[in-house]
This record gives structure tokens, C-alpha cells and sequence, in this order.
């Protein structure tokens, strides 16, 4: 799913795309989606210029052959992934920029035991790929000095919005924000404070829309540091310190999925699950939209 959305963002802004699957149904699959997905974008006013092609290969080889980057979105195991690109180094040019989209594993292990270790670094693209704009770029141990700048700088040109981290850390930011902000809202709930309902309304109707414009730092300058230091003081010493997601542990004891199989925190039919799909990807897509409008400032 997530390698489809990375083939639409490089073709949409301009890059011919070549992809690869072991499986030939799921490349032919694959391909169709990514180029419908590129439609969309364009007949919603998202990009300009001529967008790039989007083809598939027959062999790793023939998909990496004058590439300058390669990102791959396989499954999140290190000996997999290790593997793939001791393949994809073979063959690629000596100069491209090879990316690993993952968060959740350590970029510098999936880089030991590759010939080219120095070019290589994760670029974590955000579900849904083609409708969130971050990508988080990190460097292995092992990476140059020039790999993550130019990967920077190619995804700047696409459109996209990446960010680079200083240093290697598990999760990386966005998905330890996320955690970090899930972590409290169980404790909340098993505290019997609120409903999942009325914590998720908290976020969806309060705080989160601020969030969809200015970051917590900002957020704090606007509130005042004086402020917030004295609130914070308050707070913290208060905050959750599970060690474990205990809520998912009995949902998941009980079989409660998520909208995978309609029973998750809440129950899910499948028109709840189109609806609430539909609405969150109307709002990404009118944030994109308006992204891409020149600056007034």
C-alpha cells in the first residue's frame, strides 16, 4: 500500500517511476493504483508542470537501472530488508541515494553488512503517502555526508514536506508524538476520567485543529513560556508512565481488531468506515491543495 502512494508523489511531481514486486499480480496492481492515484492528484489542482511515468520491471535490476533514488517499502523486518538492498546495490547506480521507509527499525542494522552503507538512510513516508506532505529523513551510523541533503532536496522538489533527523532514534518523531500522546489518552480513559469518545472529541474538536497549523513549540510561544512552565509543573508529574499499551492488550485478547475485521475501541460497519476514510482524506487533500498555493507573504 505505502510503495504505491511513494510511486504517485515521485510521478506527480515530475519523476518517471519504475517499480518492483516479486509478486506480478501485486506490481501490475500496483502500478494501475499508483497511476490512478496520480490522477486524482491532478484533477484535484495538485501539481504542476508534466507529471513523470510510472512503468513496472521485470527483475530488481531492470528497476534500478539509471535510478538517482530508490525507496523501498517492503515488509518491516531487518534480514528482509537487509537482503533486498544487498540486491538493489548490485545494480543500482553508484551514485544513487538508496531509502529504506521504515520508522520502527534501526536504520543503521538494515545498513550493516551492505557493501554501500554510506548512501544509505531512511526516508519514512506517512500513510496515506500521497495526502500527507512529511517525510522523515534519517542517516544510518554508516551515511555520508551528502546522502540525506539530496534526498531533502528531491523531495522538496516533488512537493512534499520532509524533515531531517540529527541523530538515529527508534520511532523517529512523528510516530513517538503520536505514542506519546496515545499513551495519555489510555491512561485517561482507564482512569475512568473520560469515554474513548470524549477524549478522541478533545483532540478532533479542540487542540487538534490548532495542531493543524502551528506545532506544540510554536503553540507554546503563542501561549506564553511563562505560561506553560507553570501549567507543565502541574501537569507532568500527573501524566501516564504505562510501560504498556494495556487498552490494545485486551482488545486485542478479545479480538477487537480494529475497522480490519468492524470491532476495535468502537464497533465499525462498513459505511462508519467509508465515511470517517472519506473525511479525514477530503481534509488532507484540501490541506494539499492549499499547500500548494503561492505563498502571500
Amino acid at each position: 500500500m505505502m510503495g504505491r502512494g511513494i510511486a504517485a508523489c515521485c510521478a506527480n511531481g515530475g519523476s518517471d517511476v519504475v517499480m518492483f514486486d516479486n509478486s506480478a499480480t501485486q506490481l501490475e496492481g500496483g502500478v494501475q493504483a499508483a497511476n490512478g492515484l496520480v490522477k486524482f492528484l491532478r484533477d484535484a489542482n495538485v501539481g504542476t508542470g508534466v507529471p513523470g511515468s510510472i512503468s513496472s520491471g521485470r527483475t530488481i535490476g531492470e528497476a534500478v537501472t539509471g535510478c538517482q533514488f530508490v525507496f523501498e517499502a517492503i515488509v518491516e523486518d531487518v534480514a528482509h530488508k537487509n537482503k533486498v538492498f544487498k540486491l538493489i546495490e548490485a545494480e543500482a547506480p553508484a551514485d544513487c541515494v538508496l531509502c529504506t521507509n521504515t520508522s520502527s527499525l534501526s536504520v543503521t542494522e538494515i545498513a550493516t553488512g551492505l557493501r554501500t552503507p554510506h548512501r544509505f538512510i531512511a526516508a519514512h513516508f506517512i500513510g496515506p503517502a500521497h495526502l500527507v506532505p512529511l517525510v522523515e529523513l534519517c542517516p544510518a551510523a554508516q551515511t555520508n555526508s551528502t546522502a540525506v541533503p539530496a534526498a531533502f532536496e528531491y523531495l522538496v522538489g516533488i512537493g512534499k514536506k520532509p524533515i531531517i533527523l540529527n541523530k538515529e532514534i527508534q520511532g523517529f518523531i512523528a510516530a513517538r508524538l503520536q505514542a506519546a500522546l496515545y499513551r495519555e489518552c489510555m491512561h485517561l480513559v482507564q482512569l475512568g476520567v473520560a469515554s474513548p469518545e470524549a477524549v478522541d472529541g478533545a483532540v478532533t474538536n479542540g487542540f487538534g485543529r490548532r495542531l493543524n497549523q502551528i506545532g506544540p513549540f510554536t503553540v507554546g510561544d503563542f501561549a506564553g513560556v511563562d505560561l506553560i512552565q507553570k501549567t507543565h509543573a502541574v501537569f507532568f508529574p500527573q501524566l501516564g508512565e504505562y510501560q504498556r499499551d494495556v487498552r490494545s492488550d485486551q482488545l486485542v485478547l478479545h479480538g477487537r481488531m480494529g475497522v480490519k475485521n468492524g470491532k476495535g475501541n468502537f464497533d465499525w460497519t462498513p459505511e462508519q468506515i467509508k465515511k470517517v476514510s472519506g473525511q479525514r482524506d477530503a481534509e488532507l487533500l484540501r490541506r494539499l491543495k492549499q499547500d500548494s498555493l503561492p505563498s502571500k507573504l
